[in-house]
């Protein structure tokens, strides 16, 4: 298990004896496991995200990212070929191979890795298979499509459910912090990596994995704004909005890096012939440099 701290206070937490979960020894708070999930989010952040979960959950189900089926989750990254979203998790599965060459593969084992926008926990999942000492952390605790299908795995791995710029978690306890696909949903992408990076112990990495990258905003705003109109026009959603900036820049990031005193360095992922074929086209039809994906590092 990881060392706790309260999401809201910072203060130490102590066993609670009525639920299994524990309490904020300034403030309080009581912080229950339910369902096997550690529950650190709060009433008041719940609420505040309640708008954009929901919208998540709609475009994901219109988008085929849900499935029912226990192997479906055992099996990622790999999916098999007709599944409508093959080649999203093909670039997540050269990600993940990336990870493993070019940072798992030069530490000493077993790594403390802290999973940030786990999803279903299909990272954790992996790396506790493979001898690492993974907590798997997300907001959205979703049976089908987010934490709860944590339950579908052999492997046993901390799930909690928090915001990453609340975590409940002691400093200078993780190997390698990993957002998983996460950090462009960050409000402030600076404040959210200094948090993330005071929970590094000395040596330690933060890894970026496919989130958008972009060398200019102009082009990461056009495909935010392309993004929101399809939620409306095809997902069906009311009044779609972005949480966070919704992009990342490599620009932005080299910044964020030079003030933490890390090094940098990106490792993309190609994807298949066919894909990058149609990004090109991507390109002239929307006008627009098509988003960059793979692993970013700094050090």
């Amino acid at each position: 298990m990881p060392r706790f701290a309260c999401p809201e206070c910072a203060g130490d937490v102590i066993g609670a004896a009525d639920d299994g979960g524990v309490v904020c020894i300034p403030c309080g708070r009581l912080f229950s496991i339910r369902g096997g999930v550690w529950r650190f989010l709060t009433d008041e952040r719940h609420a505040r995200l309640a708008p954009f979960l929901g919208q998540y959950r709609a475009v994901r189900a219109k988008e085929g990212h849900r499935s029912a089926a226990a192997d479906y989750y055992r099996r990622l990254p790999t999916v098999p070929p007709g599944d409508p979203r093959a080649a999203d998790w093909q670039i997540r599965r050269e990600t993940y191979h990336h990870l493993l060459g070019h940072v798992l593969a030069a530490g000493p084992l077993p790594l403390h890795v802290l999973d940030l926008g786990a999803g279903s926990g299909w990272l954790s999942h992996r790396l506790s298979a493979l001898g690492h000492r993974a907590v798997a952390v997300d907001v959205l605790d979703d049976d089908v499509d987010g934490l709860g299908a944590a339950r579908h795995y052999e492997t046993a791995f901390p799930v909690v459910q928090a915001d990453f710029d609340a975590l409940p978690l002691a400093p200078a306890q993780f190997d390698l912090i990993v957002f998983n696909g996460s950090l462009h949903y960050a409000p402030d992408m600076a404040a959210t990596l200094e948090r993330a990076h005071r929970m590094l112990a000395p040596g330690g990495a933060l890894v970026v994995m496919d989130s958008p990258m972009f060398r200019a905003d102009r082009d990461g705003s056009l495909m935010v704004r392309d993004a929101l109109y399809r939620f409306v026009s095809v997902c069906g959603v009311a009044d779609a909005a972005a949480q966070g900036i919704g992009y990342l820049t490599f620009a932005t990031l080299a910044t964020i890096a030079e003030r933490l005193q890390l090094r940098p360095e990106f490792v993309p992922s190609r994807g298949s012939l066919g894909w990058r074929l149609r990004r090109s086209l991507a390109r002239v039809r929307l006008r627009r440099a098509p988003a960059a994906f793979g692993l970013w590092v700094a050090r």
